[in-house]
């Protein structure tokens, strides 16, 4: 299957990307190209997700700016926390330096790891295949869910993944990685086998031995960044 992008995104994201390759700052593909990149399967999207560290942000916008893009918050208010929105055309190029619930920043060991390819004719990196499982972990709520998405990673790529990795990331919120497998599990029972067996061991040992947790009423906020910002209706 063919990525199907209007010629417009083509020509903005082939701007874009070749501006940050002149930066010579380290950035790797995430989002939707990312996930075509390991599973073929193409979900249509109009932005396109760069992950980097914080402080090469400002080379990055310099060199995205000299290239006519310009500050979508120009435009309308967003989040600046952790995302900063360019734009051109009316395409969106979205530059990130950690998930939208803060838990971790985007390090080098992101870059080391990456995947080498072309993308629109334009050498790049997409992020491994394990970051790209744990980034869209969390993004599980009433108005998106990405876990569809990492389903067709791991069927994808049942060698190379660092299992480990994921485990580390997911730190105290392990029990996340652990329902994903779970459910995994149920939705491709022929595909079990694409997660090691001492993983799930190991994460159903820390299942067992958790104690009772006292003094967190929730979590959702990791799920769902906004819910409190929301109008109650939509949360």
């Amino acid at each position: 299957m063919q990525i199907q992008t209007p010629d417009s995104n083509t020509k903005t994201f082939r701007e874009a990307l070749e501006a940050l390759n002149r930066s010579k700052i380290p950035f790797t593909i995430g989002g939707a190209f990312a996930m075509y990149h390991y599973t073929d399967v193409w979900r249509n999207t109009n932005d396109l997700d760069i992950y980097l560290e914080h402080r090469f942000l400002p080379v990055a916008v310099n060199y995205l700016l000299e290239s006519g893009f310009a500050d979508y918050g120009e435009m309308a208010r967003y989040d600046r926390s952790w995302i900063y929105h360019a734009t051109k055309n009316g395409t969106i190029v979205d530059l990130i330096w950690e998930p939208p619930n803060h838990l971790q920043q985007i390090d080098s060991t992101f870059f080391e790891r990456a995947s080498p390819g072309h993308f629109l004719g334009v050498p790049v990196k997409f992020l491994a295949a394990d970051d790209l499982i744990w980034l869209k972990l969390f993004t599980l709520n009433r108005h998106r869910c990405d876990w569809p998405d990492i389903f067709y990673v791991v069927r994808a790529c049942p060698q190379g993944m660092d299992w480990r990795r994921i485990i580390a990331k997911m730190g105290e919120h392990w029990p996340v990685l652990l329902s994903f497998i779970v459910l995994f599990d149920w939705a491709y029972p022929a595909y079990s086998h694409h997660v090691p067996a001492n993983i799930r061991t190991e994460l159903l040992k820390k299942k067992e031995a958790r104690a009772e947790e006292t003094g967190v009423t929730t979590r959702e906020e990791l799920l769902d960044p906004w819910i409190y910002t929301r109008p109650r209706a939509e949360q």
